[in-house]
């Protein structure tokens, strides 16, 4: 599988360049940069460098002091403990139940939320750990995110067909999946049941439909997790608008598409090259995708 960086315009990382490469020149002339320090006064830096319209390169390091060395030249050591792909979307989603885990202390981590409205629950990759860890050590209540995909492969397929009479069912009985959902955030147990119900006759029936019918002729999207850690997700949804833009470094083009995933928004980035298919308005986009975002500090 390519890596997630192939996604922003990087598709000969490691043949015309190397990752080394792209690090030293994103050190040497970052657009923006933070730097904080912790507790165990490491030192953690930020440097974020744009390759196009909300596209960037974000490498975090970590210059942590060492005890019992004789010159100062030898009592800190600088490592890179990140060089990530980065989008930065334009839509903000209300979260439930936000969560955030270091990965085994090394500086990076990954948030675990259930989006408001729809009740998804995913995993992304978090890129403004200097920014959240701040805020965190003065508050816990963070409720809002943003959130992108980064596409490794995608295909475009045709829309499920629906008539007046299905897509007004399909609009009742996601308004009563939302009543349910907030009731039974609130505590209804008739509500966490029949939340329960719904979702065993709905298997019940996608089983019954796949004995004769083709799988993305019954499914209009999905948010499937491939890898827990790795927040990669297998993604379908409906295309609702298109933009392109172009890498700075590289020339190459990338596809920035918006789709309706289940009622959720996301805004989904992909290489022209890893894209299989001509993309337009009302066609669906299904792909495999690393998953990346923001809290959003107040």
């Amino acid at each position: 599988m390519e890596s997630p960086i192939t996604a922003i315009g990087f598709s000969e990382i490691d043949k015309k360049y190397t990752i080394e490469e792209l690090v030293g020149e994103i050190l040497e002339k970052p657009t923006k940069q933070q730097v904080s320090r912790n507790k165990n006064k490491a030192i953690i830096a930020e440097y974020i460098k744009e390759f196009g319209k909300d596209t960037y390169v974000m490498v975090r390091i970590v210059v942590r002091p060492e005890e019992g060395q004789k010159n100062a030249k030898e009592e800190t050591s600088i490592e890179v403990e990140q060089c990530e792909p980065y989008l930065n979307t334009r839509y903000t989603l209300n979260v439930e139940e936000l969560s955030v885990e270091e990965i085994d202390d090394e500086y990076n981590y990954y948030a675990i939320c259930e989006e408001k409205e729809t009740g998804i629950q995913f995993i992304f990759w978090l890129q403004n750990v200097i920014e959240y860890t701040e805020a965190a050590a003065h508050r816990q209540d963070f409720n809002q995110i943003k959130v992108a995909a980064l596409a490794m492969e995608g295909t475009i397929v045709l829309p499920v067909e629906q008539d007046e009479e299905d897509l007004t069912a399909q609009k009742e009985e996601k308004e009563k999946i939302k009543v349910m959902l907030q009731k039974a955030r609130e505590g209804d147990e008739e509500a966490k049941m029949q939340l329960e119900e719904e979702e065993k006759e709905m298997d019940d029936l996608l089983k019954a439909r796949l004995y004769e019918e083709d799988f993305l002729t019954i499914m209009s999207g999905y948010f499937i997790p491939t890898t827990l850690v790795d927040a990669t997700y297998a993604i379908l949804g409906e295309i609702t608008s298109i933009d392109t833009r172009r890498n700075s470094r590289t020339g190459e083009e990338m596809y920035l598409f918006t789709l309706d995933v289940n009622d959720m928004p996301l805004e989904v980035m992909i290489n022209k090259k890893q894209l299989v298919g001509y993309p337009t308005i009302g066609m669906r986009f299904m792909g495999t995708c690393w998953l990346q975002g923001t809290i959003v500090i107040d």
